[in-house]
């Protein structure tokens, strides 16, 4: 029982981590394209 729930934890923070990981880089290249292509920046 202990093994199963730490893998399905385990499962958990690391496709939350992975997740957050993916976003924050989306973002960052979302940010970097609108500034190459308008030439301003947000916020």
């Amino acid at each position: 029982m202990e093994s199963k729930e730490n893998i399905i934890i385990g499962l958990l923070i690391g496709s939350t981590v992975l997740s957050s990981i993916f976003s924050i880089i989306m973002l960052a290249l979302t940010i970097k394209h609108d500034q190459k292509v308008t030439g301003r920046r947000f916020r």
